[in-house]
């Protein structure tokens, strides 16, 4: 097994995000915590994504191959089904048992977060809009889980993040369900929104949540961050490219959307990072 397969089977870029999504969640509410709660709490989301992500693959094997997704390593045949049913396994438990070191409502947390996972992966994402709020949800909560590991009190940015999260997310995953259509309803026999309302609503939806979510994605340096050049920059040209995923939408090509959303969401994160009161530099 290479590392690029499995680095692609449990969506590497996705748990590094997660993690420096809490990493900003905990500057915000006010300090980073010491060495080991640090560690730890960036190492939770990572192996939670991770293995909701093979467990992801491996419930849907049937459904990516009827999508022609080869560059799936379980469709390619790449990796086997067995190592992704125990690495996602594994890896869950892991994610679980550590949290407990951090504090009861992490664990609490963490708990309920692997269980939808687990929940989404086996039967919510072939309901109309329930697994795509999950989705989006878990793109929202890395925010508040950061601010949980170090303060009980919900700092405004982290809020206002957790919802930015939450409408780019349910975007893009609109987008996925509408990319997938084909292979879920024979392979899963799905009933998801596209499915249920069809393809141009859907896209009209997806479309619809990415133009909300790019005025509201200054709003945290209204409310707390420094709005300094560097950041305003980066958080503009994720916009930017936001705008051109739109673009991408109405010519169908959603795959090559997604793929641009993830950039801007990256560059989004480092605008929002540059911004925390450790990391300004006044520029």
């Amino acid at each position: 097994m290479k590392i690029k397969e499995f680095l692609r089977l449990v969506r590497i870029e996705h748990g590094i995000m997660f993690a420096a999504a809490v990493f900003i969640g905990e500057i915000i509410a006010g300090k980073i915590p010491g060495i080991q709660i640090l560690v730890l709490s960036l190492l939770i989301p990572l192996f939670s994504e991770m293995g909701a992500f093979a467990l992801n693959d491996y419930l849907d094997i049937g459904a990516d191959k009827a999508n022609k997704r080869k560059e799936r390593p379980l469709v390619a045949g790449t990796i086997s089904p067995g190592f992704a049913l125990w690495f996602s396994i594994l890896s869950l438990l892991f994610s679980t048992i550590i949290s407990y070191f951090i504090s009861l409502p992490i664990f609490i947390l963490t708990l309920f977060l692997n269980v939808l996972a687990v929940a989404y992966n086996m039967k919510l994402k072939d309901l109309p809009l329930a697994g795509n709020t999950y989705i989006a949800f878990t793109m929202g909560i890395p925010f508040i889980f950061g601010n949980l590991v170090v303060s009980d009190f919900l700092f405004a940015p982290n809020i206002i993040l957790f919802f930015l999260g939450f409408l780019a997310g349910l975007g893009r995953e609109i987008v996925k369900s509408v990319e997938d259509m084909h292979g879920d309803q024979i392979a899963r026999g799905s009933n998801t929104l596209p499915i249920l309302i069809g393809e141009k609503p859907s896209v009209l939806i997806a479309g619809f949540l990415y133009l909300i979510f790019i005025p509201i994605s200054y709003l945290p340096f209204f409310i707390g961050l420094n709005g300094t050049i560097i950041p305003y920059a980066l958080i503009t040209a994720g916009n930017l490219i936001v705008l051109y995923s739109i673009w991408f939408i109405t010519r169908k090509k959603y795959g090559e959307a997604r793929k641009l959303t993830l950039i801007a969401f990256l560059f989004g994160l480092t605008g929002y990072l540059l911004s925390t009161s450790f990391f300004s530099l006044g520029l």
